[in-house]
C-alpha cells in the first residue's frame, strides 16, 4: 500500500503529525510512506526510518522568485511520485489540498468545520470531523487512523517511542556546550508569536534558581537578542550557535530537560523522549503529556479556532511552579 502524508508546515505541527508514523507501521508494516513538507521545515523528517520517501517543496522560495519554470518542476516531481492508495492531508489549507490532489489517489482530510480554510475540504474524497478540543498530536493521528482504518485512542500517544533522529556530525556541532558534571537544560524562549513567549527576565530568574548548565537555542535574530538578554542576567547560561534542524534535534536529544513555550524545539524534546516542560497560555495544549513530558497551562479559556493575541497569561506563570516541576523531572 502506498501512502502519502501532506503536512507542509510549521515545524511544531510536522513533529506532532509524525507521531502517527509508528502507528501506521504497527498496523500496516509493509506499506510505503511518502511525506511532503515545505523545504524550510522538511529536514526535521531526515533520518526517519518509517519514511520511504521525503519530498521537500520550495513553494515559498519559488513564489518570491516568480519562477513559473520552478513551479512546474515541483508539479512534475509531485505527480511522478504517485499515484497513491491514500493521500492524507494533515494541514487543511488550500495549498496542501492542491498538493494532495496532484499526488494522485484517494484523498482524506479534516471536515470543513474544523479547518482554517474550509474550501480545501472540497478537494478531499473523504473527510472526518475530528474534535477540535483534542490535542493536535491526537487529532493528526486520529485522522490518519480513520483514513487507513486502524484503531486509535488518544491515550495511545502516552506510550510512543522516540521518533526524531540525527547523525554523529550533527551532535558534534554542540559538543563543547554540554558539561559532564552538570545537568544540561535547554531553554526555548522564542516562538512564532509574542503571546506564546515567556518573558526573558523570568527565564533568567529560572536559570538562576535551577543552577544548572542552561543552554539557549534560537532560530532568528530577534530570538538571539532575547537569548542575549537572558544570558546577561544569569551567569550559568550559554547561547548555542545558530543550528540546523538536524543539529537542533541532536542537541535536544542529549539534554536532561527542555523548557519553553508552544513551539517546535520544545516539541522536539517530546518527540525524542527527553523530559520537557511546555508552557501554554493563549494556545491549547497540543501534545499528549507523559510522565516525562509535562505541561503548565494557564487558566485562561482558549479560543480553539483563533488564538487571542491579547492573551498574555503565559507571562504570569510563577517561576517557582516551573522549578518545582523541573526538579521532579530531573530526579
Amino acid at each position: 500500500m502506498k501512502i502519502a502524508i501532506v503536512r507542509l508546515s510549521s515545524l511544531g505541527d510536522i513533529i506532532l503529525g509524525m507521531a502517527s508514523l509508528q502507528f501506521i507501521r504497527r498496523y500496516l508494516p509493509d506499506c510505503s510512506i511518502t511525506w511532503v513538507a515545505d523545504k524550510r521545515f522538511a529536514d526535521i523528517l531526515d533520518h526517519q526510518p518509517d519514511i520511504n520517501q521525503l519530498i521537500k517543496l520550495d513553494l515559498k522560495g519559488l513564489k518570491k522568485q516568480h519562477s513559473l519554470q520552478g513551479l512546474m518542476q515541483e508539479y512534475r516531481d509531485l505527480a511522478s511520485a504517485g499515484p497513491f492508495d491514500a493521500v492524507i492531508d494533515l494541514h487543511g489549507m488550500i495549498k496542501s489540498a492542491i498538493t494532495a490532489k496532484i499526488l494522485g489517489g484517494k484523498r482524506y482530510g479534516f471536515d470543513r468545520r474544523v479547518i482554517k480554510e474550509p474550501l480545501s475540504a472540497l478537494l478531499y474524497r473523504q473527510t472526518y470531523a475530528i474534535p477540535l478540543d483534542l490535542p493536535a498530536a491526537c487529532r493528526y493521528t486520529a485522522l490518519v487512523a480513520h483514513s487507513l482504518g486502524f484503531p486509535f485512542q488518544p491515550d495511545d500517544l502516552g506510550a510512543i517511542r522516540p521518533f526524531l533522529f540525527a547523525q554523529d556530525a550533527d551532535r558534534a556541532a554542540t559538543d563543547r556546550y554540554f558539561l559532564p558534571n552538570r545537568r544540561n537544560i535547554i531553554f526555548v524562549p522564542g516562538t512564532s508569536a509574542g503571546y506564546k513567549n515567556y518573558p526573558p527576565d523570568r527565564f533568567a530568574r529560572l536559570a538562576t534558581m535551577l543552577g544548572e548548565n542552561i543552554l539557549i537555542c534560537y532560530g532568528n535574530e530577534a530570538e538571539r537578542q532575547t537569548a542575549s538578554v537572558i544570558a546577561g542576567q544569569a551567569a550559568n547560561v550559554q547561547i548555542l550557535p545558530r543550528l540546523t534542524l538536524n543539529q537542533l534535534k541532536a542537541a535536544v536529544a542529549r539534554a536532561d530537560l527542555a523548557i519553553g513555550g508552544d513551539t517546535g524545539p520544545t516539541h522536539i524534546a517530546w518527540a525524542c523522549g527527553i523530559p520537557s516542560i511546555t508552557l501554554f497560555g493563549a494556545t491549547p495544549v497540543c501534545l499528549r503529556p507523559t510522565k516525562k513530558n509535562r505541561v503548565i497551562a494557564t487558566a485562561t479559556p482558549v479560543n480553539l479556532r483563533r488564538h487571542d493575541s491579547n492573551d498574555n497569561s503565559i507571562r504570569h506563570i510563577p517561576e517557582e511552579d516551573i522549578v518545582s516541576l523541573a526538579r521532579e523531572l530531573l530526579q
